[in-house]
């Protein structure tokens, strides 16, 4: 059989002289010689089996391939954004459920009565409960707390119990609690009703009212001073120095509770950043001064536009606040609101 390799030029004429080279060369060598005649090796040129792609194969399969990725990244681009979008709102409703949670945590703890908000309706403040508890009233047939400096027969409190001479501590009250925490308490706050008159604190029965020398109040006047220790029968003897040697408050509470409040803390939108911003302070100011902050921290950003209102409490309902906050981000917005009632019993 003939292989892929065999010569071409088997059949050209120098083949034909290569296979009957030695007959003539016999036919000589009977004639007296002895020579051979030589004769050229024939050109082997053997077929090459391998091939490539032509141009227009080439120009052809980059043309499909094109169009199958057209294809492709039609049908899959919907779900790409739809799928960005979707980690985008994700990421805006955690940011603002994170703020607003810690707003509703703050106003729950929050003195009864001691929420306000600003006329643009863009901040809240209150004061901060540090400790609470009940008391027992520290003076003979009374109900409420007062203070003055020394002892005296009326007074009832006592580190153990009263001595043998009948005088008590005027400057103290006990504490049906095992422990309270003074440790940074600006004021102390019996019965706050929060009224107002015209929309202005009333002085004596509003903490945020403007203090009056000689009239009592709900809350101890500011730079008071607090100090702890334990008595008998698992009660706490809790003192307190006011700037002026005494003090009354105006009300008794009637389930004997008593708030110690460390700092104002509040919360405000920036406009111009677009942040909510949370605040504290230590000064207490008959008006809203949520931008005379001592310490700022950004709770939100991307704002874009947030209100707070609240309705006070009534004697047959909790006070309300509600809380709106719109983020934007990346042309994608989202709204929250939130509404967190509030206990505001003395």
């Amino acid at each position: 059989m003939r292989t892929s390799t065999e010569c071409v030029g088997c059949k050209t004429a120098a083949g034909l002289f290569h296979r009957f080279g030695y007959r003539i060369g016999a036919r000589l060598g009977r004639w007296g010689t002895t020579s051979r005649v030589s004769h050229p090796e024939p050109t082997r040129r053997c077929r090459n089996p391998q091939r490539g792609f032509t141009l227009v194969e080439l120009v052809m399969v980059i043309a499909l391939a094109g169009a199958v990725a057209v294809m492709i990244s039609g049908a899959l681009s919907r779900p790409l954004e739809g799928f960005v979008a979707q980690s985008r709102r994700a990421e805006l409703v955690d940011l603002a459920a994170g703020a607003l949670n810690r707003m509703a945590r703050d106003i729950r703890l929050a003195v009864p009565n001691s929420v306000r908000i600003n006329p643009s309706n863009n901040a809240i403040e209150m004061f901060n409960v540090l400790d609470a508890g009940r008391y027992r009233p520290n003076r003979v047939g009374g109900a409420g707390l007062s203070f003055a400096s020394g002892t005296g027969p009326s007074c009832t409190a006592s580190f153990v119990a009263l001595p043998a001479s009948g005088q008590g501590n005027c400057s103290a009250f006990q504490a049906l609690n095992t422990a309270v925490t003074v440790a940074g308490a600006r004021w102390l706050v019996v019965y706050n009703i929060g009224a107002e008159t015209g929309g202005v604190a009333t002085p004596g029965a509003n903490v945020w009212a403007t203090p009056v020398a000689g009239v009592a109040s709900v809350i101890s006047p500011d730079g008071s001073t607090f100090a702890a220790s334990a008595v008998a029968g698992s009660e706490t003897l809790l003192s307190m120095t006011p700037p002026g040697g005494s003090f009354n408050f105006a009300f008794a509470s009637p389930q004997r509770r008593f708030y110690l409040s460390d700092q104002i803390i509040g919360y405000r939108c920036d406009a111009a950043g677009n942040q909510l911003i949370r605040f504290s302070r230590t000064a207490r100011t008959p008006t809203f001064a949520g931008t005379n902050a001592a310490a700022e921290a950004v709770q939100a950003t991307h704002v874009t536009g947030c209100s707070m209102t609240y309705a006070a409490g009534s004697s047959v309902r909790a006070g309300l606040v509600t809380l709106r906050l719109q983020l934007t981000l990346e042309g994608e917005s989202i709204e929250l609101f939130q509404q967190v009632h509030v206990d505001n019993a003395p």
